[in-house]
């Protein structure tokens, strides 16, 4: 139980330490607080963000994946019977 208190009393005076020097250096002081407020509006965004955002999910779950997968099939048809009508016409 001393060790632990011990320990604690170690650990405030170090804080103290730390906490001393940052009142001495204006322009870290400074710095920081203005790191502080861009973290605050990054979360803000952040939530915003994570509120309108869909869940991620499978291309094959969206209901229009059926009709794009017809889409590409057509085309690809297309380029198939293209390049044979050409092949056939270079013939």
């Amino acid at each position: 139980m001393l060790g632990k208190f011990w320990d604690m009393l170690q650990w405030r005076r170090v804080m103290q330490q730390h906490s001393d020097w940052f009142e001495k250096h204006e322009p870290a002081q400074a710095r920081f607080e203005e790191n502080e407020e861009w973290l605050e509006e990054l979360e803000e965004r952040v939530d915003e963000l994570e509120q309108i955002a869909h869940p991620a999910k499978d291309i094959e779950k969206f209901e229009s994946y059926p009709r794009l997968l017809e889409t590409i099939r057509q085309l690809a048809r297309e380029e198939i019977d293209k390049n044979t009508a050409e092949s056939n016409k270079d013939s």
